[in-house]
């Protein structure tokens, strides 16, 4: 079985090469990068359906609020590497992935360096966050991205039913709607536009989030008989709240420029269109909730940092163009999980706090952070309307 996407570049993609600074100029867009993607959210999908069905419910960490136990953790494990065929590790039953996926360049890629100050996208100037760290340095360093091109992935597996097949590739369409390749890609960059699939075919995004759930839970059988009870312990794609807030959000966002929504995770630009002033304070800073936008965030002495070396935030921006078959504009999905740090510091030039973090902490903070950038969006002129559930 085969199945092949033809994508474009819609933001500027650095995946890395021999060199995580450096692009290949032959062909930038690498399959491993592709399959880290399509396996992260294998297990969101695989571990929605074990949690909606009460075997996941995870445990305390020794660091982290929650984490999975070791039996949940190889459950999820199995059925994305055996179920869905995408490989499998453990020690008794290890065993290859079932599919082969490999991209072809279709169109020339526009390799551009980024060294300091702005980066061209569609052939103007913009500030980028990421790239201004990514060059931080004197003098600054010099990162190479991709700025445009075509390629081609495909898709190809043999001995596997034609619904695990189905399943697996419309998860992996599912991320490149959702999320990006390479650096910054849960911030917007690297995001794809899949101008054409031989499947899955034209559908909204609701519509394609909704059968590749079913798709999974048709093939995961296992089920503990119960329901959901507190936060899941990892990032699940699930159609269950706690507290009232679903764990699994995904909203569309329509007339709003590219450069807008990424800067949106760094607080000056975030408290410039908000309240006018840079050095203003946002409901996340005087919350001490910035956190839930990913850890560590800290520079020069300042900001938030814990005893997890990096905790990457699940509320992840894409952005595609009109070309993108399952919708066009920016979508953010915030998938809210237990897995934080129980103990975060936040540190200023003149002092240092400790923020206690537990299950309502997480919810409040996830919440906060939703309720600003959908503020934010409104105050650059766009719009924001839930996609799912």
């Amino acid at each position: 079985m085969e199945a092949a996407f033809r994508v474009r570049v819609s933001t500027p993609l650095s995946v890395g090469w021999y060199d995580p600074t450096l692009v290949d100029p032959e062909n930038p867009l690498r399959p491993a990068s592709l399959k880290g993607v399509w396996r992260w959210w294998a297990r969101a999908f695989v571990g929605g359906v074990l949690y909606e069905r009460g075997c996941l419910r995870g445990e305390p960490g020794r660091v982290e609020v929650l984490r999975p136990s070791r039996r949940e953790a190889e459950a999820v494990s199995r059925a994305v590497g055996i179920t869905l065929g995408l490989g499998y590790a453990g020690s008794r039953e290890a065993a290859s992935s079932k599919f082969r996926i490999t991209t072809r360049v279709v169109r020339g890629p526009r390799v551009e360096r980024a060294r300091g100050g702005p980066i061209y996208l569609g052939g103007r100037p913009v500030e980028l966050q990421r790239f201004k760290l990514l060059t931080l340095g004197k003098p600054p360093k010099t990162v190479e991205y991709v700025s445009d091109g075509e390629f081609e992935i495909k898709i190809s597996a043999e001995g596997i039913p034609r619904e695990v097949f189905t399943a697996a590739v419309g998860i992996l369409a599912v991320a490149l709607t959702l999320g990006g390749v390479g650096k910054g890609s849960r911030k917007g960059l690297g995001s794809l536009d899949v101008v054409y699939a031989s499947e899955p075919r034209h559908v909204k995004l609701a519509e394609l989030v909704r059968d590749v759930k079913r798709a999974v839970e048709r093939l995961v059988r296992d089920d503990c008989g119960g329901k959901p009870r507190g936060l899941p312990p990892m990032p699940v794609v699930a159609d269950a709240a706690v507290e009232g807030v679903k764990v699994a959000q995904i909203y569309a966002v329509q007339k709003a420029q590219f450069p807008d929504l990424h800067n949106f995770f760094l607080r000056p630009q975030r408290t410039r269109v908000l309240h006018g002033d840079y050095r203003a304070e946002d409901d996340l800073r005087k919350t001490l909730s910035a956190w839930a936008l990913g850890l560590p965030r800290s520079q020069r002495g300042t900001g938030y940092e814990s005893d997890v070396e990096r905790r990457a935030s699940t509320i992840m921006l894409s952005y595609h163009g009109s070309g993108h078959i399952y919708g066009d504009g920016a979508f953010l999905t915030a998938l809210i999980s237990g897995d934080w740090p129980r103990r975060i510091t936040w540190s200023s030039e003149y002092a240092e706090e400790e923020v206690e973090v537990d299950e309502k902490k997480i919810i409040e903070a996830h919440a906060a952070a939703l309720a600003e950038f959908q503020e934010y969006v409104k105050k650059i002129g766009g719009e924001v309307a839930k996609v799912w559930p």
